[in-house]
């Protein structure tokens, strides 16, 4: 019987770590198989028998702890040693041990993914390891030194190959832009890019944050194909990954062909630009162009909502991923036209266009869609006068166009603007004019100007202000009307002002009347009455004014002349004039009256109390005694320092003796109430306190 060949594991000692007569019994059990078996199978049998020699030997050689790492803690072991032709690695690329084994170290195994617990039962002899998952490996040493055991680890980094993520796109100018996707962008140390052109050139991480581009010459391919691979300090190379573009030729300057105001708050402009060339459209806010996010390609229409009343500004600027810096279109500016009626006809006016085109060319007037007028070829000539035709009553709508020139010709048109048209002969100046305050309402009477008969068509426009300071605000417009209450007005707050403007069916007006006022009667003392000395009358002025007094009690009435005085003070000695209504009555010479609002002035009770007296029957100040003016009803009442009552009264004639209960009440202070009711019911009470003097 032939042996089995053990020629490939002839540095292992294998006959020392055999302890165990199980152990002899299996080699001798390969000695009993058929030499025709032996001899096909030799080398794996001789393998076997090399491995399972080799665990045996280290099992006999250590005493294992299973949780412990060998890397970590030899526990006592020899130190072997191994070199690796590399430090990092890729998957599916080999890393090999290229030596550094020291003397005497024999039955030599490897573990290439060591857990770190113990001493595993499987190894490999190597002399290269693969790996096919990224990530870091330690590599396990496991041998003997002189019959006792060693170890020895090493690490191994296994790089992954990700495809490189990227976005290549095209830019003006027949360049192209590269942008790598964040995960995979640090993941390599360089960058390989192959233009698709013959170009290739090798990127470093951050110069491909800075997304690089590359020119293409004229005879290179319209449509390149661009792959990026990445690249490990030459151990190895990601998979290609390629992507097609399409180049884009230089950009010509984009124009915008027209802007058209549609309504108040729209504008829409058309534009042009070279195929396949994105442009965004820019508007000036405040003096600066901000982008309005509208973008577009070729040629087509972009619609803005903004405040159109107001001159808008806009330009188109090329976008492209290179940051390409191509030129802009020329700033095309909107017009805003406003339109008056007058009679017979209509003034247009409108801001100078204002646009940084080269040259301006010419404004057209448009009326209710047709060219009028003659084309106006200087800028700052603004305003016309249309005085064709107009008919009273028609409406005539008005837009202006400008037609300037820079990279190509652009029509501006403003909003139309419309108005109803004016032509007749205006009425004459307004009548006399009055307002008076009637039913506690400021009441006005107005003559219609010369030219307005009675069977005509027209309406009369008050308006208001408060005091002839305040500003007028139309408050009616009343329909062959010449005559107005204003029930909306208190004229007990203040006075009011009118003025009026008749206009005729045909749009036509007078002039703004003069303006009456009402006459303002209140009490700016405690003595009198005032009133203002505006006028209600118109043309005329005030020639007089009467008090005219009301007594509040027995409404008796009565005049008093004041010429042009403004101020009046009843008779402060009279008792019977505590409350009188008030009315002031202004006069024209002519014989016309206007009332002012009426006006209550009421003078308060009025009660007299002396501070001390005297009870010793020399007939002065013998009693305290109250007087009073305008005392209806009465009633007194003295109280002595203990809150007692010692005297009381309902009669204002009678005062208190000093007596109390048939007693002269003791010197001294004395506190009193008194409570009046005057002729107009109103109460008063005073309280105080009085000295008895014996």
């Amino acid at each position: 019987m032939r042996k089995c060949p053990l020629k490939p594991f002839q540095r292992i000692e294998t006959t020392k770590f055999i302890r165990t007569t199980k152990n002899i019994l299996f080699v001798r059990s390969l000695q009993l198989w058929p030499a025709e078996v032996r001899e096909k199978t030799g080398k794996v049998i001789g393998w076997l028998v090399a491995v399972f020699l080799f665990v045996l030997s280290i099992n006999a050689s250590f005493a294992q702890d299973p949780n412990n790492n060998y890397c970590v803690d030899p526990k006592g072991a020899e130190s072997g040693g191994f070199t690796l032709d590399k430090v990092r690695t890729c998957v599916g690329t080999p890393v090999g041990i290229t030596g550094g084994l020291p003397a005497g170290l024999v039955n030599v195994g490897y573990v290439k993914e060591y857990s770190g617990k113990g001493i595993p039962t499987i190894f490999e002899l190597g002399p290269s390891f693969l790996y096919t998952k990224p990530g870091s490996y330690t590599i396990l040493q496991v041998g003997s030194i002189n019959k006792n055991p060693a170890v020895a680890c090493q690490t191994i980094t296994v790089l992954p190959l990700d495809p490189v993520k990227f976005t290549a796109q095209s830019c003006l100018g027949r360049r192209a832009t590269i942008t790598v996707d964040a995960s995979t962008l640090g993941q390599y140390d360089s960058y390989l890019i192959r233009w698709g052109d013959g170009t290739s050139e090798e990127r470093s991480r951050t110069e491909m944050q800075a997304n690089p581009a590359h020119t293409y010459n004229i005879g290179s391919p319209n449509s390149p194909t661009i792959t990026v691979e990445g690249v490990y300090d030459r151990l190895c190379s990601s998979p290609q990954t390629p992507q097609q573009i399409t180049l884009l030729a230089t950009a010509t300057q984009p124009t915008i062909n027209a802007l058209t105001t549609i309504s108040d708050n729209s504008i829409e402009l058309k534009y042009q630009t070279s195929a396949g060339v994105l442009v965004e459209l820019y508007q000036k806010v405040g003096g600066t162009y901000v982008a309005t996010g509208q973008k577009g390609t070729g040629g087509g229409t972009f619609t803005v909502q903004t405040d159109a009343k107001q001159v808008q500004c806009f330009q188109l600027v090329p976008q492209d991923a290179c940051n390409s810096q191509t030129a802009k279109s020329d700033e095309v500016c909107s017009l805003v036209l406003t339109a008056q009626a007058a009679n017979k006809q209509n003034n247009l006016t409108w801001q100078p266009y204002t646009g940084t085109a080269p040259r301006f060319r010419f404004y057209r007037l448009i009326r209710n869609g047709a060219p009028i007028g003659p084309t106006i070829t200087r800028v700052s000539l603004n305003s016309y006068s249309d005085a064709d035709n107009i008919l009273c009553g028609s409406q005539y709508c008005y837009s202006v166009q400008a037609t300037v020139e820079g990279s190509a010709q652009t029509v501006i048109t403003s909003a139309k603007t419309c108005v109803t048209g004016l032509n007749g002969d205006p009425p004459g100046e307004i009548g006399s004019m009055v307002v008076s305050i009637e039913d506690g309402h400021p009441r006005l009477i107005t003559t219609p100007p010369a030219g307005i008969g009675p069977t005509d068509s027209y309406t009369m426009v008050v308006s208001r202000a408060s005091g002839a300071s305040g500003s007028f605000q139309p408050v009616a417009t009343l329909d062959r009307k010449s005559t107005y209450t204003d029930e909306s007005a208190n004229p007990s707050a203040g006075s009011y002002c009118y003025q009026v403007v008749y206009q005729t069916s045909c749009g036509l007006q007078t002039p703004p009347s003069k303006t009456v006022c009402t006459v303002y009667l209140e009490a700016k003392s405690a003595n009198g009455i005032d009133w203002n000395a505006v006028s209600p009358f118109a043309p005329e002025t005030v020639d007089s004014y009467t008090v005219e007094v009301i007594d509040s009690l027995n409404g008796t009435r009565q005049e008093i002349r004041m010429g042009a005085n403004t101020h009046y003070e009843p008779n402060p000695n009279d008792p019977n004039l505590q409350s009188q209504k008030y009315r002031i009555i202004a006069l024209t010479t002519g014989g016309t009256i206007s009332f002012s609002n009426f006006y209550t002035f009421r003078r308060e009770a009025k009660i007299l109390v002396p501070d001390a007296f005297t009870p010793n029957a020399d007939g002065l100040n013998d009693e305290f005694k109250a007087f009073g003016i305008y005392v209806d009803k009465f009633l007194m009442t003295v109280y002595n320092r203990w809150g007692e009552v010692v005297y009381s009264t309902t009669s204002k004639s009678e005062g208190w003796d000093g007596n109390s209960n048939g007693q002269q009440a003791p010197a001294g202070q004395y506190m009193y109430r008194i409570e009046v009711v005057d002729l107009t019911g109103l109460k008063t009470v005073r309280t105080g306190a009085v000295l008895l003097i014996r």
